[in-house]
């Protein structure tokens, strides 16, 4: 902290009280005030500071010089600064620029101090006037604005809700600095976001992402916004990318890259990458995802394998539902001798329709087997239930007559 004090004391005073020879317009001060100063500067050092300010009002009541007021104010400013009393620091350092004393570049440098702190403490309005005046006079000055200037002022735009005039200051600075920093991206991204200037937004967001790859948040943002722009494929290849570099951290987060490669086309992908989640412990292997897992496998085809994982989620959870499911899909495969164990006994919760369908499925299964009594008796047992005798009668009436 006394490193810092002294460092920020230097600045402050830079013209003025030590006669720098950088700025020959500079006046000198009064043997008395460059006492004061140099004793204020001590005690700043060993962060004395009530008797550094007692010193500077003794030294403001009787001093008459307006250079060397000007002085004492800023200095005064300085030190309510670092109390972080932001309303006395203003006060202060605007006393001092109000007595046009001070030389160009000190000035402006105070001018650049009040507007952090209008910044800091929510006066936003004179925040941006303030910058608006240090830019105006650093253009008649050799003085160059640094990217930092740019920031503060496109800070105080944001906070006014003035996303549209944000943006140039904002850019301006990223321009012009070798590495910008993550944070002023971040404000120009969210610039754009509020304009609702997507593509913009995608753009940062693209830079951030080859900054920055390992920070998740950039990914999945960058997804959503080109869900935002309709471009659902770029969207799930940028969720990908996030998963193949490791970011993917909860359940959910994989569930929504598995259920978004099957709402893309790629079911195949899905039930892969789920199963890759269920492996390394990612996803639980529970009857739901399982489910899910099966319904993946189905979509792409792949029957048998569905057939395998829908039977590890019964075997869970055993539902009426479920059952049907792998008994439909093991006659589409042509397993017809597993599809007459498996619809043997009905599942727990299994309706009267249900176990009707269950029999109407076994008596086709025993038909592609060429047994036909069986057929017929599975039929029979289909017919029972209201719901599927008008389908299971006209097989019953075709096995009789087979008869």
């Amino acid at each position: 902290m006394k490193s810092y004090t002294k460092l920020l004391a230097s600045l402050v005073f830079i013209a003025g009280a030590y006669g720098a020879p950088a700025f020959s317009s500079t006046p000198e001060l009064s043997d008395r005030t460059f006492r004061t100063v140099n004793k204020v500067q001590e005690l700043i050092a060993t962060e004395k500071y009530s008797e550094a300010i007692s010193k500077l009002n003794s030294a403001l009541s009787s001093s008459k010089r307006e250079y060397d007021r000007a002085v004492l104010l800023q200095q005064m400013g300085f030190l309510y600064s670092l109390q972080d009393n932001y309303p006395k620091a203003v006060k202060y350092f605007a006393d001092a620029l109000s007595l046009n004393a001070l030389p160009a570049p000190v000035a402006q440098q105070v001018r650049y101090s009040v507007a952090q702190l209008y910044l800091a403490e929510g006066q936003f309005k004179k925040s941006v006037s303030t910058m608006k005046e240090w830019f105006k006079i650093a253009e008649t000055t050799e003085e160059k604005p640094q990217a930092h200037a740019y920031i503060t002022l496109a800070s105080a735009y944001i906070q006014l809700e003035d996303y549209k005039n944000a943006i140039p200051p904002t850019k301006q600075a990223i321009a012009m600095s070798k590495d910008p920093s993550e944070s002023w991206y971040q404000l120009l991204m969210s610039a754009h976001y509020e304009l609702k200037q997507f593509k913009s937004v995608a753009g940062v967001l693209k830079i951030l992402t080859t900054k920055y790859p390992k920070n998740k948040r950039y990914w999945t943002q960058l997804s959503g916004i080109y869900m935002e722009l309709n471009q659902e494929r770029n969207a799930l290849s940028t969720l990908e990318m996030a998963y193949k570099l490791g970011l993917l951290e909860d359940e959910k987060e994989y569930l929504r890259l598995v259920n978004f490669q099957a709402y893309q086309g790629v079911p195949f992908r899905a039930a892969k990458t789920l199963q890759t989640a269920f492996d390394e412990g990612h996803v639980e292997r529970n009857a739901e995802n399982l489910e899910k897992q099966g319904a993946f496998w189905q979509q792409a085809q792949e029957l048998g394998r569905a057939i395998d994982v829908y039977q590890q989620a019964y075997n869970l959870a055993p539902k009426a539902k479920t059952q049907i499911k792998i008994a439909r899909l093991m006659i589409l495969d042509k397993q017809y001798s597993e599809a007459t164990k498996f619809t043997q006994n009905a599942a727990p919760d299994a309706k009267r329709d249900q176990k009707g369908e269950l029999a109407y499925i076994r008596g086709m299964a025993y038909f592609e087997l060429n047994q036909p009594d069986s057929a017929l008796k599975a039929m029979q047992s289909a017919a029972q239930s209201p719901d599927l005798k008008a389908v299971a009668n006209p097989w019953i009436t075709f096995l009789e007559s087979q008869g």
